[in-house]
């Protein structure tokens, strides 16, 4: 008794069942666009739109603002202040007999005039020889205030050197920002390959399907004819079926890769991406691509970014030293004052009070500080040249490993494309070689995975080859790199 077959018709139920979820992105995509990119438009999204980069610029525009803080500094500050004071209990105040006038004094160095009024005083302020002892409550219990204060430095090295800090932490701050641009490049450029990666072998998979139901289609007929045997039919089935594993994972690994690239770019991810161009293409462009010839380090940003804070520690030891300079400030003040003891503004009366001056400070002494201050900034610079040393060896080991992958890769594209043509040569001979009777369905399998993992392989060679120049291009530190026009 024969096995049963499966009907075409099953066949193709299946493989409409296994493109469901592509049909399903196809339905949405009729009802929202289809964002249609290549690499180049890619790139231009995700500098414009992605948050990284979008916060690394107002972290610039952040530090300009803390450079213009740095200046007013060095302006004269100005407040209004106003206050009240309400005495709980008065101060005492005792006089000694005389209170200064008297016995005590020399007639003989003032005049008449300047004797008999200094009596007059002395008299007014004589205490009571009964409640001398008592002595007198001064001031009143409500004390009002209101007046204005100014303060400016005429000499603070201090602020001088904060003012050049703070222009170093913008030219930090834009290094960081283009370093996030860098690393983003390189995201996205990895992100697109891989996407690219996905489609083709997705494309690569659906293709062998379709293919190999086709073969099954003519074993099916054969064995009908009495030709072949049932096992031949039983093995192409199997054949087919193994391939549905692994389209699906092509398929969610596709998808994979466009939610990435959406994430990075910084748009909706429910907005279909349709990627233009393939591997194949880049293939063929690979002899015109031009390997960075200028392969210093003098546009990396990671060393641009440490020569940036070897300098701020470099003002920060400066500022250390400069604790020990003099510093001269300038202030003035006007103040009104009224004192009462009652809540009866309308009588108050207030008095004018101002100074002007200026203040000298000449650090001494504060107990060794400053000094192990500078000490401990010299130790920061030296650790800071050791550790510049370190960082410039990993990367021109960085650049050299991604020269050799490049090389290696290169490679493996040229060995991949003579695989592809040589297993697709011998999968038509094979097939042939069947189709005469002098062949066995297990070596038309055997050929037609040959065919499959030869194309596979090709195309990763493509990607890793890709990768690893999109690395050499981040460590190299280019801003945007020249992008291959595939379309010309």
């Amino acid at each position: 008794m024969k096995r049963p077959i499966m009907n075409p018709k099953m066949f193709t139920v299946l493989f409409v069942m296994l493109l469901s979820f592509k049909g399903l992105t196809i339905a949405k995509a009729q009802q929202t666009d289809s964002l249609y990119i290549d690499l180049n438009s890619a790139l231009d999204i995700a500098l414009s739109e992605n948050p990284t980069v979008k916060v690394a610029d107002m972290e610039i525009t952040k530090k300009e603002y803390a450079k213009k803080t740095a200046y007013g500094a060095l302006l004269p500050q100005m407040d209004i202040i106003g206050s009240y004071q309400r005495a709980i209990k008065r101060q005492t105040v005792y006089f000694d007999e005389g209170f200064g006038f008297g016995g005590d004094i020399d007639p003989t160095k003032y005049t008449p005039e300047e004797l008999k009024i200094m009596e007059v005083v002395g008299k007014m302020f004589a205490p009571d020889p009964e409640t001398s002892g008592d002595g007198i409550q001064m001031g009143r219990f409500n004390v009002w205030s209101a007046g204005l204060n100014v303060n400016m430095p005429l000499v603070v090295p201090s602020l001088w050197k904060n003012i050049q800090m703070s222009e170093v932490d913008i030219s930090l701050a834009m290094e960081q920002a283009r370093a996030s641009r860098i690393n983003l490049i390189n995201q996205v450029k990895k992100a697109y390959f891989s996407l690219l990666l996905a489609q083709d072998s997705y494309d690569v998979l659906k293709l062998t399907y379709e293919t190999d139901s086709i073969n099954l289609q003519n074993i099916r007929n054969r064995f009908n004819q009495g030709v072949v045997a049932e096992y031949d039919v039983i093995t192409a089935e199997v054949r087919l079926k193994s391939l549905i594993p692994s389209i699906l994972q092509a398929e969610n690994m596709r998808k994979i890769a466009e939610m990435q690239l959406n994430m990075l770019m910084g748009i909706d991810g429910e907005i279909p991406l349709k990627v233009t161009g393939s591997l194949d293409e880049y293939e063929a462009t690979m002899s015109d691509v031009i390997i960075p010839a200028d392969t210093s380090l003098m546009q990396n940003s990671d060393i641009k970014q440490f020569d940036l804070q070897a300098k701020q520690a470099k003002n920060a030891y400066e500022l250390q030293k400069l604790q020990y300079a003099p510093s001269l400030v300038t202030s003035f003040n006007w103040t009104y004052m009224s004192q009462n003891n009652d809540f009866r503004f309308s009588n108050y009366r207030w008095d004018p009070y101002s100074m002007l001056g200026v203040t000298l400070q000449i650090p001494l002494f504060n107990g060794g500080q400053r000094y192990h201050n500078v000490k401990q900034s010299e130790i920061q610079l030296y650790q800071l040249s050791e550790q510049r040393k370190e960082l410039e060896r990993g990367l021109r080991m960085s650049i050299k490993n991604n020269f050799d992958l490049i090389n290696k890769n290169i490679e493996q594209v040229i060995a991949t494309q003579s695989s592809v043509e040589l297993a697709r040569k011998g999968h038509d001979i094979t097939l042939k070689r069947y189709e005469t009777g002098m062949g066995t369905i297990v070596d038309v399998n055997a050929a037609a995975l040959a065919v499959l993992n030869a194309e596979l392989q090709n195309r990763n060679a493509i990607y890793d080859y890709l990768a690893a120049k999109a690395d050499l291009e981040k460590v190299l530190g280019y801003d945007i790199a020249p992008v291959e026009d595939i379309n010309r």
